[in-house]
């Protein structure tokens, strides 16, 4: 039990430090504003860039849920799966009971777990709708779910609207791009933990999207008319 409690501490050093140590090779600095409650939280956030993950491993090591296809990614196939994500097939309905199921699991093992509840990657300039399925896993092991706001800006300290996909690019294409973009700065905001305490996932869903909706609209990232 001792060898795996350790095991586990090094696999979170190492994809902590790691995650870091990307993001500065990428030309990130990393503020962090507030700090994330003790393990295991249910964490939710705003989702423009496949570095959205490693700015969460920054923080803390949390499974993901993603597409089935990541995992063939070159580099971010590797640190998804040093990361335990769970893997998901878009459309596929007993898909997503399995992993809901996967992430009782886990929440009951005392490990955190990550969603991002737009459900796909978006360029930044607005806010999805959040969906709610998966966060049935918080509600039925009353884990606190934790809202983080993710805000990519140049060094003039607006939205940095280069850090997503553009054009449908490949992912070889977009990572070369990234490299060769000047330095900026990525701000995380971390919430607070919100409980589940009537069955209302719906109220819940709606506080975390709140919570990131507002941080997005401060300094004028995001006008906060399109967050409505």
């Amino acid at each position: 039990m001792a060898k795996l409690l350790k095991l586990k501490r090094l696999n979170e050093w190492l994809l902590v430090h790691w995650s870091r140590l990307l993001l500065g090779v990428c030309g990130l600095s990393i503020n962090i504003h507030g700090t994330l409650p003790e393990h295991p939280i249910f964490i939710v956030a705003n989702h423009v860039s496949w570095l959205d993950i490693p700015v969460i491993h920054s923080l803390t090591l949390a499974g993901f849920v993603g597409k089935s296809e990541i995992k063939y990614w070159p580099l971010l196939g590797w640190l998804a799966m040093l990361g335990d994500t769970i893997f998901i097939e878009r459309g596929n309905h007993n898909s997503r009971k399995m992993v809901i199921a996967s992430l009782i699991k886990r929440l009951q093992c005392n490990r955190s777990v990550a969603v991002f509840p737009e459900g796909r990657v978006t360029d930044g300039s607005d806010l999805g709708r959040f969906h709610r399925q998966l966060l049935r896993a918080a509600a039925e092991t009353q884990t606190p779910v934790v809202p983080i706001a993710i805000k990519f800006t140049n060094k003039q300290g607006v939205r940095n609207g280069q850090m997503g996909f553009i054009d449908n690019e490949w992912f070889i294409t977009h990572v070369c791009r990234l490299l060769t973009l000047p330095s900026s700065r990525v701000d995380i905001y971390c919430g607070d933990g919100i409980l589940d305490r009537d069955g209302n996932i719906r109220s819940v869903t709606a506080q975390a999207r709140h919570f990131i909706a507002q941080k997005l609209s401060e300094d004028d990232y995001l006008p906060a008319a399109d967050l409505a």
